[in-house]
């Protein structure tokens, strides 16, 4: 699902964010909280941070960023599990 695509309005907002998640695999904190402002979720930084705590999706550190070539100075998340 791109950003602009129209989201299932009978999903709750995590919903919404957890199933982008998915769809990305591989998201910056920027293009997270991106997606939260188009779909009216202010809250979607906070609850990737809760996703990590979950075991959902987990933080990338910043050595392994480097080696995937993934740019700018954010933190970058990879999901875990479907």
């Amino acid at each position: 699902m791109e950003i602009d695509e129209p989201v299932d309005k009978f999903l709750s907002k995590e919903e919404q964010l957890l199933r982008w998640c998915r769809q990305k695999r591989i998201f910056s904190k920027a293009e997270a909280i991106s997606f939260g402002t188009k779909s009216y979720y202010l809250r979607a930084e906070r609850t990737i941070r809760d996703f990590v705590l979950q075991g959902m999706v987990r933080k990338i550190g910043k050595d392994e960023c480097i080696r995937r070539n993934l740019k700018g100075n954010m933190s970058w998340y990879e999901v875990v599990s479907s």
